[in-house]
């Protein structure tokens, strides 16, 4: 059996909350408020249900690759109660991602397939600040793909936490989905139509992992653009390297990706 040390955990692809049915019996309970009070009350219901209804036209068009073993590591949290719970006591101590993690992360992405850091991917990756193993923010997960990372104990460099994903390539047979362990990680790192990257690093003092309670927990979060892991189609197409880049890479190849002449190392197409 591996020691806490050695644990680790991983898991990607955005989850959809359905719907709650739940605003008109939050409703019905303002009739027995003051005008005032009920046009404020109104007012704020209106904005939590314009919230909860933001269209979700793509998730339901179009859903990401998945496995019934992924999908149950995606329920950590199947309840808002249960969500609640695992948010509402950690313990977490902010650690900002350094600018050698940044160069670390970004090349280890780059010998897999090259995309560029993006700042604003970062932030967003922030959610992981909450010391919750979930995906999110939901409004995000429409447009943008994740893989999240964590351990115990010590770790000689943060892409140590990414290595897992990468060795997933064992799984996935092109251009079959994945032969029965999850390799979603790994279709997302290496998803041709993806260009940009950014991560956020947290440690946690404690955190609950499939009911388990985590000491000194470092969860990674990797967010990408444009998002990956479609269902009918593949990551990328086999054929000559960099025979297919835009025109305005000016026919520029560095290590068989397409790459602007300019910014060698910013990689976007495979």
């Amino acid at each position: 059996m591996k020691s806490r040390a050695e644990r680790w955990f991983s898991c990607s692809l955005p989850l959809f909350p359905l719907l709650p049915p739940l605003f008109l019996t939050l409703f019905l309970p303002l009739l027995t408020l003051r005008r005032p009070q009920m046009a404020a009350a109104c007012v704020q219901l209106l904005l939590a249900a314009s919230l909860w209804l933001t269209p979700l036209s793509e998730a339901a068009a179009v859903a990401p690759l998945n496995t019934p073993s992924d999908l149950w590591m995606l329920s950590a949290a199947e309840t808002p109660s249960d969500l609640w719970m695992l948010s509402a006591a950690e313990s977490r101590r902010r650690r900002d991602v350094s600018s050698r993690e940044i160069n670390a992360l970004l090349d280890y992405h780059n010998r897999v397939r090259s995309q560029l850091w993006d700042e604003g991917l970062a932030k967003s990756a922030d959610w992981a600040s909450r010391c919750v193993w979930d995906h999110g923010p939901t409004q995000a997960m429409r447009y943008m793909g994740q893989n999240l990372s964590i351990t115990t104990g010590r770790y000689q460099s943060i892409t140590d936490l990414v290595r897992s994903w990468y060795e997933e390539r064992h799984h996935f047979s092109y251009p079959n989905r994945c032969s029965g362990a999850v390799c979603s990680h790994y279709t997302q790192m290496v998803w041709a139509s993806t260009k940009k990257v950014g991560c956020a690093v947290r440690t946690c003092s404690n955190m609950k992992v499939f009911g388990n309670t985590w000491k000194e927990a470092t969860l990674l979060i990797c967010n990408y653009s444009v998002k990956g892991n479609w269902v009918g189609e593949v990551p990328y197409k086999r054929g000559k390297p960099c025979s297919v880049c835009p025109s305005s890479y000016g026919g520029s190849c560095w290590r068989n990706q397409c790459s602007p002449k300019t910014k060698p190392r910013r990689l976007t197409r495979l």
